[in-house]
């Protein structure tokens, strides 16, 4: 059975190679450029998001944005931020408040994301 996850990067590389660093396991990436972009995905689209894979620094929305987002409106589904500028104090922030189950820093490497997928995609809240 596919799984889905929601890359949100506003960097066409950054989702392409996360797309690549998953090919070939069980989940299939839909990717969004922006916030708005993925709220519309994730509003109009009837598949299922298993795990929404978000990044913090974006032009217009702000991932920390659309994390607040993400858990108002659909609070099921596990959030992992990915992030090239590191930030202990949002990282601290984002875990104290249950907000992300996982904090990446970019580049991830493979295994790292592989297994922070599949731990986000097995504790995905069926009911809240």
């Amino acid at each position: 059975m596919k799984h889905h996850v929601l890359v949100l990067d506003d960097e066409a590389d950054v989702r392409a190679a996360i797309r690549l660093q998953l090919k070939g396991t069980r989940f299939e990436i839909l990717e969004a450029e922006n916030v708005d972009q993925a709220i519309d995905m994730l509003d109009d689209n009837p598949i299922s998001i298993d795990v929404i894979i978000c990044d913090v620094r974006m032009p217009g929305k702000s991932g920390v944005e659309a994390v607040a987002y993400f858990q108002r409106e659909y609070p099921t589904t596990p959030v992992i931020v990915l992030t090239g500028f590191p930030d202990v104090t949002l990282a601290v922030d984002f875990m104290k408040k249950k907000d992300v189950v996982d904090y990446l820093t970019k580049p991830v490497a493979k295994d790292k994301l592989i297994a922070a997928v599949e731990q986000a995609a097995q504790g995905r809240k069926l009911f809240e």
